[in-house]
Parts: structure tokens; C-alpha cells; sequence
């Protein structure tokens, strides 16, 4: 066991709180992963199993943490994961701990540094073929796609933005699918592109459907105003 804690309770509690965030109850959800990460307190600076899973439940932490837009804690949280992530030595967390860390920065405004997280994260995602490293890479692609928006740079904005959703739908990650369409109407709709974000979002809608996302969906349809899906 890594500092007390069982990894099935672990995997099984983690899943839990997954399933809080597709609900939208991210208080909930930080709060769960918070009492998670206070479990593997005791985790000792030699044990990479637990230092691994410490940096899992640091990083689905601070992902609800920005949801809530708690951002010193947030920070810390990211810290804290990403000196677990290279402690563990497991190449994919920390290229999920530099992808959190990029939409941190981007959230925050930081553009520069977003960029180099999210390259580092992108080129690091794309060290494996296996379907964890494809989801990352997605939302590496995801995550710069709309940087590239807030930049200006619209041309690789849609272009990235397509590369996400292709990626994300090979991966099966239909959350991650209509999020990318859902980020990708946000930037269609800042250009005053009236027309195409209304279909973009109603894409957006039917892969939140397809995740078993109802009340984002619902919170979509809201926003279109009318029913188009």
C-alpha cells in the first residue's frame, strides 16, 4: 500500500470523483481529492508508487480548483503534483502535470509560459501510442488550440482545434470531443462567426450526450436558446 492507501480504494475513490466532475459538483469533487491527497500524506520521498498516486489525486485537485477559480490553491496544488510527478519518474504524469500546469498558466493569462507547458506536455504525449497518451495528446492539442485563439492566431486555432477533435474521438473521449467543439464555438462566437457557433456548440452538445454529460448538454442547450439538437 502507498502511504496507507490501497490502489483499488484509491482507483475506486478517483473514479468517484470523476464522476462528481461530469455532474459539474466541483466543490465536491476538490474536496474529495482533497481528503485523497490527505490520506497519502504519509507517503515517504523514496516511494514512487505512492509519490505517483499522490500526483494523480494533486492534479485532479487542482483541476477542480480552477474550476472554481480557487487559483492560489490551485497553484499549489499543481506544485506539489508536478514535484510528485518527476519524483515518481512515470513519463506520463508528468506530461499530465506540464499539461495542467499550461492550462493554469493560460487561465491565468501567462501566455508564454502556457505555450512552452503545453508543447512540453504535447511532445511528451507523444513518446507513447497507448490510449492515455493519445487522450493527452488531445487535449495538449485541445488546450493549445485555444491559446492560439486568445493569441490571435486563428488560422492554427481552427486548424489545432480539428486536430483535437480527431484525436480525442480516435481515443474515444467523448467528453473530450465536445469540449474541443465547445472551445471552438467560444472562439467562433468571439469573431462575431454567429452562424458557425451555434452549429459548433450543438456538435458540442451531442458528444456531451454521447459522454453521459446531461446537465452540461442541458447547460448548452440553455445557452443556444433555442433547441437545436
Amino acid at each position: 500500500m502507498a502511504g496507507g492507501l490501497d490502489p483499488k480504494v484509491f482507483t475506486s475513490r478517483l473514479q468517484e470523483g470523476a464522476a462528481h466532475e461530469r455532474r459539474l459538483e466541483w466543490s465536491v469533487a476538490a474536496d474529495l481529492y482533497g481528503e485523497i491527497v490527505a490520506d497519502l500524506a504519509a507517503v515517504e520521498a523514496g516511494d514512487a508508487k505512492g509519490r505517483r498516486l499522490r500526483a494523480l489525486a494533486l492534479l485532479r485537485r487542482a483541476n477542480a480548483l480552477m474550476e472554481l477559480a480557487q487559483w492560489d490553491e490551485a497553484r499549489g496544488a499543481l506544485d506539489d503534483a508536478l514535484n510528485d510527478a518527476k519524483a515518481c519518474g512515470d513519463p506520463a504524469v508528468v506530461a499530465e502535470a506540464l499539461l495542467a500546469a499550461g492550462v493554469y498558466a493560460t487561465d491565468r493569462g501567462d501566455f508564454p509560459r502556457a505555450e512552452a507547458f503545453l508543447m512540453d506536455a504535447l511532445e511528451r504525449f507523444h513518446r507513447d501510442d497507448g490510449r492515455p497518451s493519445l487522450q493527452g495528446r488531445g487535449w495538449a492539442f485541445l488546450n493549445l488550440a485555444s491559446l492560439y485563439g486568445k493569441t490571435g492566431r486563428l488560422d492554427l486555432a481552427f486548424v489545432t482545434f480539428t486536430k483535437a477533435q480527431d484525436v480525442l474521438g480516435a481515443a474515444e473521449d467523448w467528453a473530450g470531443v465536445a469540449a474541443a467543439w465547445e472551445a471552438q464555438a467560444q472562439l467562433r462566437r468571439a469573431i462575431d462567426d454567429e452562424d458557425r457557433w451555434r452549429e459548433d456548440l450543438a456538435e458540442a452538445i451531442v458528444f456531451y450526450d454521447r459522454a453521459g454529460m446531461a446537465e452540461k448538454a442541458d447547460r448548452l442547450r440553455k445557452r443556444l436558446g433555442r433547441k437545436l439538437v
